[in-house]
């Protein structure tokens, strides 16, 4: 009895794995080694990216040119410096960073210094504009 219920957990939790594994390959990975590069914005993350060229991407889901340039970016993870993190930033969430650094419109790019002073902002592009725009 003992022998068919330890069968039957083991049975169990093996579906559950093989179910959270296919779920979560069905999404972006948005932390593991190449991703820690690309990540939505949080203070948390921002802060602890001290250090490294910080830019933040303001991204809008309505925006057909944010959905573009997320969509490069997350294609080519692998071409990001690994001196560069950018962070996907809510364009309709995130109303003091807009004050803060003057965004009137999505699909802006802030890169920042350590203390958070805007050292450039442009308005479109893809990852190879980021990476050409942050290792300048």
């Amino acid at each position: 009895m003992i022998y068919k219920t330890v069968s039957a957990l083991a049975a169990a939790l093996l579906l559950a794995a093989a179910g959270a594994s296919a779920t979560k390959s069905a999404e972006p990975k948005m932390m593991d080694a190449q991703m820690a590069h690309y990540m939505p914005y949080t203070k948390a993350a921002y802060d602890a990216a001290s250090g490294m060229k910080r830019v933040l991407f303001f991204h809008a889901t309505w925006c057909p040119n944010c959905r573009a340039a997320d969509a490069d970016i997350l294609k080519k993870l692998d071409k990001i410096p690994a001196d560069v993190v950018i962070f996907k930033t809510d364009y309709d969430k995130e109303v003091a960073l807009k004050k803060q650094y003057g965004i009137t419109a999505q699909h802006t790019f802030v890169q920042v210094d350590e203390g958070g002073k805007a050292l450039k902002k442009w308005a479109g592009g893809k990852l190879s504009t980021i990476i050409s725009k942050t290792q300048n």
